[in-house]
């Protein structure tokens, strides 16, 4: 993936966070119940189990297909899999293609995503979409991208499975993988970045999605077998702290509050649309992140476990976020 210490993003995005923060104020979290232990089980929702064994398993499929970088048959049959898998869950998929220009001429891409409706099927009911990018960075070696951004796909796509089968919840969910987050180039230089968030973004828009979609919750780089996410400055911070909150009432401090980096990805084109977001994301893999981008990239630097604390993490959350976005009746 290219999340990006940017010199730039800053002062570009100093206006859209104003702007998102004046909109979403940051009222105090209240507590959640006690942590429990995988499955997580908060009272008054469903309890959702997460297999790391076969999210484990869905990381090792991804890098059988080889690199698989925008616009690749590799890809195609990444998404064609990840497609059969959210339709086995009991989820409908839909593909969402387009067209763009990239530094290397016009690219098709697709993204996919599928949604597990609220209650009673409100359509109106406030969203909350996960996102993970599933192509890996085009490169003249062999990358496979084990932790950028297997890890992310594998657990998100783990996540639908044990939402789907726990039921509906009181807000509607949407598990969404994005293509095209890779820069074509070997830098990460808009606009050539984030192809297929931006454009799901400006489908929320077209759709008149936008103003019930509440929150984006970016998983990126979380298969780090040293995992501790870091304090991205961009993400919104209410709900950053509810996240990282959720994780320390589940004894999973050691793996939130890392470093403080500002960290350019696919949650910049959501805050650019003005809806809350957060990049749960471990910049910091190997020694000074030297196995970023690099054939270094591979699955023994990964862990099982470091996809089931995410996904623990996740979990502890939702709860504190249906609390905080649900119609009050």
């Amino acid at each position: 993936m290219s999340p990006r210490r940017s010199g730039l993003a800053p002062f570009l995005l100093a206006p859209l966070l104003a702007a998102c923060l004046a909109s979403c104020p940051d009222p105090a979290v209240a507590p959640a119940p006690a942590p429990s232990s995988a499955p997580s089980e908060q009272a008054g929702a469903p309890a959702v189990t997460f297999d790391s064994a076969r999210a484990w398993r869905d990381l090792e499929k991804q890098l059988s297909f080889g690199p698989r970088p925008a616009g690749s048959a590799a890809l195609d049959a990444t998404r064609a899999w990840l497609e059969d898998e959210l339709k086995k869950a009991g989820l409908e998929p839909r593909r969402e293609p387009f067209r763009a220009p990239t530094p290397r001429g016009e690219v098709d891409f697709a993204n996919i995503y599928a949604d597990l409706d609220a209650k009673g099927g409100d359509a109106q009911a406030p969203l909350v979409i996960f996102v993970s990018h599933f192509d890996t960075k085009r490169m003249d070696f062999p990358f496979v991208g084990a932790n950028d951004a297997g890890s992310s796909t594998a657990t998100l796509l783990e996540l639908a499975r044990g939402l789907a089968a726990a039921g509906p919840r009181t807000i509607a969910l949407r598990f969404l993988f994005v293509d095209g987050e890779e820069a074509v180039r070997p830098q990460w230089i808009d606009p050539d970045n984030r192809y297929g968030s931006k454009h799901h973004a400006a489908q929320l828009k077209v759709r008149d999605e936008r103003e019930r979609t509440k929150a984006v919750i970016v998983l990126d780089m979380c298969g780090d077998r040293d995992l501790r996410f870091h304090r991205d400055p961009y993400s919104t911070a209410w709900l950053s702290e509810l996240v990282f909150a959720a994780a320390r009432r589940e004894g999973l401090a050691a793996h939130v509050d890392g470093p403080r980096d500002a960290i350019a990805d696919d949650h910049l084109s959501f805050l650019e649309v003005g809806i809350p977001a957060l990049d749960l994301i471990d910049f910091s893999y190997g020694p000074e992140n030297s196995w970023w981008h690099t054939h270094e990239d591979t699955l023994d630097k990964c862990s099982e476990q470091s996809l089931a604390i995410t996904a623990r993490i996740v979990l502890a959350a939702l709860p504190e976020l249906e609390k905080r976005l649900a119609p009050r009746r």
